[in-house]
């Protein structure tokens, strides 16, 4: 290996982030070409959930959903909108709050049962904290229940693999880029498990790698989840 290779290339991993298959957390290396990848992808993902020039984007999310994450931020940026982040945990959730009452953001992505306890400990109203919220996404089924009991309309994110599925504004399912990834139903132990393969180059490729989740491809590009 030369002086430069050693010292002056750039490493080859972005970072380590996590692939989660049910109760399993994989590390899952990506390279910046990943992340520039995803980045493009989510970009019409984010344009879908109402996103666009002046607007902002809040992403609830932990540390180990940087992978995910941070081609959210990145698209953000390439529709001439900014983003704010705070931590998926029932003790940040105050902070969830007080920044979309002081940012009024256009998307909330990330709302799971963790932040809805959180807001509940307080005794906040969900109305009143996401009501003002064009778009609120939520990332689990517990959230999903509780904002529409609260009269809340949520969307949904579904990481799923090392990339992501949301649900626009004008499509029930959930849609993926599948240009890039191909999603299929695979009766593993006798359940539909979604399965995904990595079309391009990846510094991690997967094969038929199982998701742990139970769903549907309702044809390229969408699915549904059980």
């Amino acid at each position: 290996m030369t002086f430069a290779a050693a010292y002056e290339d750039p490493p080859v991993a972005w970072g380590v982030g996590r692939v989660v298959v049910g109760d399993e957390m994989i590390p899952w290396p990506v390279s910046s070409h990943d992340i520039e990848d995803e980045t493009e992808s989510m970009v019409p993902r984010l344009a879908a959930l109402g996103l666009g020039e002046g607007g902002l984007v809040l992403i609830v999310s932990l540390l180990s959903d940087t992978i995910h994450v941070y081609p959210f931020e990145q698209a953000a940026g390439k529709l001439g909108a900014l983003y704010s982040s705070a931590d998926r945990t029932p003790f940040d959730a105050f902070r969830t709050a007080s920044l979309i009452r002081q940012l009024r953001p256009t998307v909330v992505m990330g709302i799971d049962r963790r932040v809805l306890d959180g807001l509940a400990d307080a005794g906040r109203d969900l109305d009143d904290v996401f009501g003002p919220v064009p778009t609120v996404v939520a990332v689990d089924d517990d959230a999903t229940t509780r904002l529409a009991a609260a009269g809340i309309a949520s969307r949904r994110w579904l990481p799923i693999g090392p990339t992501s599925a949301l649900q626009p504004l004008d499509d029930d399912a959930l849609v993926y880029d599948a240009t890039r990834w191909e999603i299929e139903s695979s009766n593993i132990d006798g359940v539909g498990e979604l399965v995904i393969t990595s079309l391009g180059d990846r510094l991690t490729p997967s094969h038929r790698l199982r998701t742990g989740r139970r769903g549907e491809v309702l044809e390229p590009g969408r699915l549904s989840v059980f």
